[in-house]
């Protein structure tokens, strides 16, 4: 369930990432100079509103494997070490042809600091080394964030794609109460109405409720009704 332009924006990304390897051939000489088949995208938006199901979509579309990175194995205290580990992975990444999916990227990508002593020069030289072999990698790489403002300017340069995941308009919120509860519940459609217009919930909030509804409508053995949604929201 997405915003109409969200939808159109998502299919363009599936088009282009289809036809990445050769999007280049009929273009200009400067194009084709500083034309890479690799593509990065940001997905940037609130808790809940979709981000990650959306690129489980996108990678089952083209039919590529997707692995998420564990961003705790990847980073380090140690110097050094975070550049090294991230340089197997997109290596290997690129010979395996998976699409990466980096969950809270602004924790990796995060902006450079004024260098006050060893480490902000560290934790910058990291930075760039990280900005640098991002740019030059040559598979698909989905970034999810839900503070965008956190990362480096010079990493927003270098993105291909950026999606804004909003928090869904009434109607949408609407469709997701209906496809979250199913048909075994007892609220009539103006309740439906009311939870949609005034219940300013994205779509991972949603199911929650309505799980934690279940929950409750089960132990009393009863058909889930407005009462249990009500318990449920709190």
């Amino acid at each position: 369930v997405l915003e109409d332009r969200l939808r159109k924006d998502l299919e363009l990304l599936v088009i282009r990432c289809r036809y990445r390897e050769s999007l280049a051939d009929d273009l200009g000489t400067t194009s084709k100079i500083r034309y890479r088949p690799g593509i990065r995208v940001l997905f940037a938006g609130r808790s809940g509103t979709g981000k990650t199901l959306a690129v489980s979509w996108l990678a089952t579309k083209l039919g590529y494997p997707l692995h998420r990175v564990d961003l705790a194995s990847v980073t380090s205290k140690y110097i050094g070490e975070t550049e090294k580990n991230l340089a197997q992975l997109l290596a290997v990444a690129e010979r395996s042809d998976l699409m990466l999916l980096f969950d809270e990227a602004d924790s990796v990508f995060g902006k450079r600091t004024d260098v006050k002593g060893a480490n902000d020069r560290w934790a910058n030289a990291q930075t760039n080394y990280l900005l640098q072999r991002l740019e030059e990698y040559e598979g698909i790489v989905v970034m999810t964030s839900n503070s965008p403002s956190r990362f480096d300017p010079a990493f927003t340069r270098r993105l291909d794609v950026v999606l804004d995941f909003p928090i869904p308009s009434p109607e949408k919120r609407r469709k997701l109460w209906v496809r979250h509860l199913g048909d075994h519940h007892t609220l009539a459609p103006w309740q439906l109405n009311l939870l949609a217009r005034h219940c300013n919930f994205a779509g991972g909030l949603i199911r929650n409720v309505a799980v934690t509804a279940s929950v409750l409508a089960n132990d009393e053995r009863k058909a889930l009704d407005v009462n249990h949604l009500l318990r449920g929201l709190d």
